[in-house]
């Protein structure tokens, strides 16, 4: 039986801003708890206040020591290839080799044109990209001639610590997206298929399209591991986590009905039952991400570790 396991996500502050103290206080909660992973959304423009995804990590890698660290996604079309492979390379310095980095597009595309980059062709620039951090963070004097970046001689150094479970040996890059160009570009290029607020039936056809695309790709025997975000609410009872999501509701408007499609809420038993039916068809990592003000985010935190990660902790141990 596969090792169930949880980690945890924050960003898209509409219920409000959290403290640095806030964030340092969660991200050890979620060690404490035994969570395996800690997740930042990354945004340049967001109807709300919006933090750096790059200095909250460096942030919550000095405040802990086991648990893994990563942006979801990160806009890599946004920065320079270069520049975003020095960043999280020191990340990964700093953190000991705990940096998980999960790239994407983006959806904004009002994003681009604020940094002056053509929104056509951002998939090649995102797979050029990808390339470059690869190398950027195994090889010295390196060059590269594409259409979007050309440089000769380049080291970026300390490398990230080496990685002995990928194929690549450094930072696992895992794609993000749903789009068919993202399928693709996962089964070329990615360690991992990191999905969104997708149902098991999504994630699932999903996830055979990437396989299909790999053998076509030359991938076939690749390592290719798959995780989801869910946003969640735990509570009692699922109509007092449905009651402290309104006011999340009430800010989406008419997206709620879809949102709630897409959430796992309610006792601790709804929501193992509910993770079951993703299991199911095969995954084994899933992020939660709390819908809930920043006071409340310690107690989700507490939760979602005791009652939730601790689950899937016992079941491997006992098997």
């Amino acid at each position: 039986m596969k090792h169930i396991k949880v980690g945890v996500g924050f960003g898209l502050f509409r219920l409000g801003m959290p403290t640095p103290e806030a964030i340092a206080h969660v991200a050890e909660s979620a060690e404490e708890w035994g969570l395996d992973s800690f997740w930042l959304s990354d945004h340049l423009m967001a109807p709300t206040p919006e933090l750096d995804v790059i200095a909250t990590l460096s942030l919550i890698a000095s405040r802990t020591t086991r648990i893994k660290l990563g942006p979801s996604v990160f806009l890599l079309n946004l920065r320079h290839p270069l520049v975003a492979a020095k960043s999280f390379a020191t990340l990964d310095y700093f953190s000991r080799g705990r940096i998980v980095m999960a790239v994407g597009t983006g959806a904004n595309l009002a994003d681009y044109a604020a940094c002056g980059i053509p929104t056509e062709g951002r998939g090649r620039r995102l797979d050029e990209g990808i390339v470059i951090l690869r190398k950027a963070w195994t090889e010295k004097n390196f060059s590269f001639h594409g259409k979007y970046f050309n440089f000769d001689n380049v080291t970026i150094e300390p490398h990230p610590a080496r990685r002995m479970h990928n194929d690549s040996g450094t930072i696992d890059l895992w794609v993000g997206g749903k789009a068919d160009a993202a399928l693709k570009r996962t089964a070329r290029f990615a360690d991992g298929f990191f999905a969104s607020f997708q149902a098991p039936e999504e994630f699932a056809r999903n996830m055979a399209t990437v396989r299909k695309y790999a053998v076509e790709f030359g991938r076939a025997n690749a390592r290719i591991e798959s995780g989801l975000i869910l946003l969640c609410r735990l509570a009692p009872t699922r109509e007092r986590a449905l009651e402290a999501m309104r006011p999340m509701l009430a800010a989406m408007g008419r997206g709620g009905d879809a949102f709630l499609q897409r959430t796992v809420f309610g006792s601790p038993d709804d929501i193992i039952a509910r993770l079951k039916e993703y299991i199911d068809v095969g995954l084994d990592k899933f992020v939660l991400w709390p819908v809930a003000e920043p006071a409340a985010w310690s107690e989700q935190m507490e939760l979602i570790g005791r009652e939730i990660a601790s689950h899937y902790n016992r079941e491997a141990q006992a098997a």
